[in-house]
Formats: structure tokens, C-alpha cells, sequence
């Protein structure tokens, strides 16, 4: 249940990262439009493209007005029900995953949108700056990973099957992470501002949550699966010594 809090405080495409102007009649932060300029000075969009793709979050951002209010609304109901542990907190989590289609379907619907305004030379520089995020990513879920490594003394041909596994993650799951990761960003550079679209955000993110932990449990048994009984011991220890040096930081 922890998981699921933190997921719908906390991923949809990072298309949409590039459209970060603000609503008529609503103030526009500085992250906000530092986070706009940063992109669309990337892909050099146009004053044209510029517009429209204000006019694509103004539209999104009225027709679904009443959706992501509503999804606001029962977000907090359910932190608060589950704050004070009642029950009815599970009746209100369902209620916010039955909401995830239609949250997703308005993203999408923005984001291809935006998409289609791109010419060929941009989209391949977006393609391209997800693929980078990822692999930033990737290098330091290496680095951590390396450091369990030097703790658990693997041979060779262990560290080459891990190697390879996080490769293979990797590559299956660049998509994703990339999207997470643009998401998380942008919802980065909103954290003090009250703007509406963090809330949208983050339901992105909860939406994602699901597939993100299946990649990373399924990365975790294949490594723990490659380890000796003696190793997995000592992996325990490591984790739970670097808990509790974070702790008393």
C-alpha cells in the first residue's frame, strides 16, 4: 500500500515535457517557463509551434479540467483515510485506478497531438534526448550496483551475467524509463508552485508505477537468482548497513 501512496504523489510521456505553458488567466512560474524555454530551445520549435502547442495544453487543459480536479479531490481523500488507517481507504484506491484509463487517454491525446506538430528532424531529437535520460539512468543503477559487487566478491562470470542483465533491462525497458524519468523532471521543476498540471503529473506517474516495479522486481530476481547462498546473505547485510548509514546522515 506504501507503494501506491508514493506513486500517486510521484510518468507518462515526456512528449508533453515541451509543453510547459500555462492556462489562460493563470500565473506562469518561473520553473514552469524555464522548463518550456529549456525544450524549445532544444528543438528550436518555431514561434508557430510555440503557439500551438500552448493552444493543445490550453485545450487539454479545459476539456479535462473536471477530471483532474476530480482526481485531485480523491487523491487526498485517500491520503487522508489511509493517514488515519481506516478502511475505506481500499474503496477510494480503487476508485483512482478505475480513473487511470481516462487520465491516460487525455494524455494521449495531448501528446500526439504536440507530436504531430514536430517536423521529422525534431521528433528525432526528442527520441534522442529519452534515450540519453535513460541511459543516465541506467549508469547509475550500474554505479550502485557496482558497489554491491565489490561488498559480494563476484567471480567473472558473475559480474558478466549481471552485466548483461542490466543491459538486457535496459534495453527492454528504455521507453519506460525514459518517460518516467522526463516526468519526474518536469514535475521537478514545478515542486513549489501551485500549479495544476503537477497534479496531472503525478497521476502519469502512478499510472507507470505498476510497469516500472515490474521491470525493477524482475531485475532483482535475476541478479539475487545469480548469487551463492552465502552472497545473498552477505547482500542483505550491505542493504541493510547503507539503510542505516542513510539514516543517521
Amino acid at each position: 500500500m506504501k507503494k501506491f501512496v508514493i506513486a500517486l504523489m510521484v510518468t507518462a510521456t515526456s512528449a508533453v515535457g515541451f509543453a510547459q505553458t500555462a492556462a489562460p488567466g493563470t500565473h506562469q512560474h518561473k520553473g514552469h517557463r524555464a522548463g518550456f524555454g529549456r525544450m524549445a530551445a532544444k528543438l528550436n520549435l518555431t514561434d508557430a509551434q510555440k503557439q500551438q502547442m500552448k493552444d493543445i495544453r490550453t485545450a487539454d487543459h479545459e476539456r479535462n479540467q473536471q477530471l483532474y480536479a476530480d482526481f485531485r479531490a480523491k487523491l487526498q481523500e485517500f491520503r487522508s483515510l489511509k493517514q488515519a488507517n481506516d478502511p475505506k481507504a481500499d474503496d477510494v484506491k480503487a476508485e483512482l485506478k478505475s480513473m487511470r484509463p481516462q487520465m491516460e487517454a487525455a494524455r494521449k491525446a495531448s501528446r500526439d497531438a504536440m507530436l504531430n506538430i514536430l517536423t521529422p528532424e525534431q521528433r528525432n531529437q526528442l527520441k534522442a534526448g529519452r534515450k540519453s535520460r535513460g541511459f543516465a539512468r541506467g549508469f547509475a543503477a550500474g554505479r550502485r550496483a557496482g558497489a554491491a559487487a565489490a561488498h559480494l566478491n563476484l567471480t567473472d562470470a558473475q559480474k558478466s551475467q549481471l552485466k548483461q542483465l542490466r543491459e538486457t533491462t535496459q534495453q527492454e525497458n528504455a521507453q519506460l524509463f525514459a518517460d518516467a524519468g522526463a516526468t519526474r523532471k518536469e514535475l521537478r521543476s514545478l515542486r513549489g508552485s501551485d500549479d495544476a498540471r503537477a497534479a496531472e503529473l503525478k497521476a502519469h506517474l502512478e499510472a507507470l508505477r505498476p510497469q516500472l516495479e515490474a521491470a525493477r522486481k524482475q531485475q532483482h530476481e535475476a541478479f539475487v537468482n545469480v548469487l551463492t547462498p552465502e552472497q545473498r546473505t552477505q547482500l542483505e547485510q550491505w542493504k541493510a548497513e547503507r539503510q542505516s548509514r542513510r539514516q543517521s546522515r
